[in-house]
């Protein structure tokens, strides 16, 4: 259970506006210590798809304060706390209405109720080699219309694989391992999606295997995160 040191702190961030302002490194930082403080350890479901950027860095964040923390859920405490006094929390200032009000709440707090949607100036291309993942932002999945429907990508997030086969059979000098706009391969997001067949319609079309994604992992890498068996058994073989 959550001190009452950190639930008061916990309080007074899902409503402060400061922790709406902070860049999305610090946002992640304490989502991810706030749930392993008062859920567990590390996430409890299988990590988000590739272009739920959102949902996919909040669940890292998570994963890696796990791993940064082990069992030692007192150090975790302390820097939330210690984080929220740098956005103006003060244990003493009872008078606080917003705290008064958070605290009438008891336990239903949680980060969630802070706006994750706030931008954030700093430079992206050098929050993504944090090890955060895509970046927290408005951004969602990317329309597919036009022609970016007629794309290789397209119809590997699809996971039709007729149409990819009718595609291909017409573009015989096509790269089948080039990168999307977001920096990944046609292998790489059936990999993510979980499509068997897809991804042994772009193996034998001759996709690699061993190229990585912005995040430095490798197709199996990322059919593994999401809990894929079939597909890691495939590329083991």
């Amino acid at each position: 259970t959550m001190s009452t040191v950190f639930q008061s702190a916990a309080s007074y961030l899902s409503k402060a506006p400061s922790a709406s302002n902070v860049s999305n490194d610090i946002k992640l930082e304490l989502y991810g210590l706030f749930k392993y403080v008062t859920v567990s350890q590390s996430p409890n479901t299988s990590r988000p798809s590739l272009f739920d950027f959102t949902g996919r860095a909040k669940w890292d964040a998570w994963s890696q304060t796990g791993k940064k923390y082990g069992d030692r859920k007192e150090e975790a405490e302390k820097r939330y706390i210690e984080i929220a006094r740098s956005l103006g929390w003060n244990e003493d200032a009872s008078t606080s209405a917003a705290q008064d009000k958070a605290r009438s709440k008891g336990s239903d707090v949680d980060v969630d109720d802070i706006d994750w949607d706030v931008s954030d100036e700093e430079d992206d291309s050098a929050r993504g080699k944090s090890g955060m993942g895509a970046v927290v932002s408005t951004a969602g999945p990317p329309a597919i219309d036009g022609e970016q429907s007629n794309t290789i990508h397209a119809f590997a997030l699809a996971g039709d694989t007729e149409k990819l086969q009718q595609f291909l059979s017409t573009r015989p000098n096509l790269d089948v391992d080039e990168p999307d706009e977001f920096g990944y391969t046609a292998l790489q997001l059936a990999c993510d999606r979980g499509n068997l067949a897809m991804v042994k319609v772009l193996l034998d079309q001759g996709a690699d295997p061993t190229l990585k994604d912005p995040d430095d992992m490798v197709p199996m890498e990322l059919a593994k995160i999401a809990g894929h068996e079939d597909i890691v058994k495939l590329l083991e073989e």
